[in-house]
């Protein structure tokens, strides 16, 4: 049965937070953390030794380590311009890297330091129930590391750690680098989850450890675009301090929004959940009136109502469609997963099931890109991925 994403934001409250630390996910042991872990290790707590930050290459083909290992085509940064590198990254499935474009401390030459992010993950998601098959069928999480339970497969971690951590890991994967020719000294930490705006407090409390410290890191928190009137009622509550968004945004932070649906009846297959449209646009709108640089990353959109929402969306936000990416969707270990014990629920064969859902997704994507590509053409004047999706003004 579909989630009330609210009622769960709070039940998940209760323990995702607490004095012994913020619930995060171990990757130890977990599908998501074999996937992930191909072309850069998990990572410790540098105090407690548990795997519980790992890192991803988000453009593959300019990290020779990760060219090699998907049979990429390697792009050397070092014999390329800076206008060759904007071109090549912006024109990627994920063009994160340029997301700090404007930071002051940038250069397209040191854009690598910018491409594997520095990740830990809130240990539970609004969307999920808790089942083998809750919240987004195509979320590459282990359903175990979504449920918001304090069990195996998770751990407590304290925001002093989270720097240290990251000191150490960067200094491991500077010499690694090196030794293969590449110089990199990793920048970006990300907050993902499960849904990270449950524990803004605690996020926020980490900034201003890491600000007081003058550590050169730059941040991006991940959100489902589900919780923006939660947010508003915990502050009035006094679970978070007044205006948590606005301080919070006083850091170098970019917001990953993820745009689960274009439609209603879109938005709720994805997710299943009984999230609204309105919640999604409100939230946005919430990060957008705090002050952050948002960057929409759309999934699964319908095909039939695509072009209506980015009508829509415009008309409420200024050049809001010049921003959006739609992110592909592909087959990792928890989603295969999730699909092949869906697909025995309802009597069917495993492998086809997965093969149809997957036809699905890459068709979407596929006409998505085609549908947002004429939209923009038409509206704007430009191609999809044609800007460097920093250089566009929100209104």
């Amino acid at each position: 049965m579909a989630t009330d994403p609210i009622k769960r934001a709070r039940e998940l409250r209760k323990t995702i937070v607490s004095g012994e630390g913020l619930l995060v996910v171990d990757y130890s042991g977990t599908l998501q953390g074999d996937d992930t872990s191909k072309s850069i290790d998990l990572m410790p707590n540098v105090h407690t030794g548990e795997h519980v930050f790992r890192a991803k290459v988000n453009v593959k083909d300019i990290d020779r380590i990760a060219a090699d290992q998907y049979g990429k085509e390697f792009f050397d940064v070092k014999e390329k311009t800076d206008t060759e590198i904007e071109e090549f990254i912006r024109g990627q499935d994920f063009d994160f890297p340029l997301w700090f474009k404007h930071h002051p401390d940038f250069s397209m030459k040191r854009v690598l330091d910018y491409n594997p992010p520095f990740i830990l993950q809130v240990g539970g998601c609004n969307f999920h129930d808790g089942s083998k098959t809750g919240g987004c069928w195509y979320c590459f999480v282990d359903d175990s590391s979504n449920d918001g339970l304090v069990a195996t497969g998770k751990t407590r971690l304290r925001k002093e750690s989270i720097l240290p951590s990251m000191m150490f890991a960067r200094g491991r994967l500077e010499k690694i680098y090196q030794e293969n020719g590449m110089d990199m000294s990793i920048k970006v930490l990300r907050m993902s989850g499960g849904e990270p705006t449950i524990a803004l407090d605690y996020f926020l409390d980490l900034w201003r450890e890491i600000g007081d410290s003058g550590a050169d890191i730059v941040g991006q928190i991940d959100s489902n675009l589900s919780t923006g009137p939660l947010v508003r009622a915990f502050e009035e509550e006094g679970i978070f301090e007044p205006h948590t968004l606005e301080k919070l945004a006083e850091y170098p932070i970019k917001v990953l929004t993820a745009i689960k649906g274009v439609d209603p009846l879109n938005l709720r297959e994805n997710v299943q959940s009984q999230t609204t449209m309105e919640d999604q646009l409100y939230s946005i709108r919430e990060f957008l009136d705090a002050g952050f640089d948002i960057f929409p990353q759309m999934y699964n959109p319908s095909p039939a109502t695509l072009e209506s929402y980015l009508e829509k969306m415009d008309g409420e936000i200024l050049n809001f469609s010049r921003r959006i990416h739609v992110g592909p969707l592909k087959l990792y270990g928890p989603n295969k997963a999730r699909l092949a014990y869906r697909a025995k629920e309802l009597g069917l064969d495993p492998k086809e099931f997965i093969g149809l859902i997957q036809k699905r997704w890459d068709f979407n994507y596929r006409v998505g890109c085609d549908i947002l590509n004429d939209y923009l053409n038409k509206v704007h004047g430009v191609n999809y991925k044609e800007e460097t999706r920093s250089d566009v003004v929100l209104g």
